[in-house]
């Protein structure tokens, strides 16, 4: 599936120099510090999420919102998605719904 001497023909023409060179390469600290990142930067805790739904639905529980009429529910799906730093996984599971209808409205 993989052809490796064409990789390791990207280090060196030697076999034995090419293994060696290779091993340096994935052992080297990575220093663009890319991995360092936080990757949930600017993302919402699920408790902030429930906060800032609650605060946009006004007097509607959050637990109604799934048996609202399909119209209204997918009006306050479109205001809800809107929300900066909230997943679409996160709306699905705080308003028990699936995560397919979230992703269709």
């Amino acid at each position: 599936m993989l052809d490796y001497e064409l990789v390791l023909r990207k280090f060196s023409s030697q076999l034995t120099k090419a293994r060696e060179r290779l091993k340096e390469f994935n052992e080297r600290k990575n220093n663009d510090k890319c991995l360092d990142e936080p990757l949930n930067e600017g993302r919402l805790s699920d408790d902030q999420a429930r906060l800032e739904i609650k605060k946009l639905l006004g007097t509607i529980e959050i637990t109604q919102v799934k048996s609202l009429p399909k119209i209204q529910r997918n009006e306050i799906l479109k205001m809800v998605k809107r929300i900066e730093g909230l997943s679409l996984r996160q709306v699905a599971r705080i308003l028990g719904i699936s995560l397919s209808l979230v992703f269709r409205d």
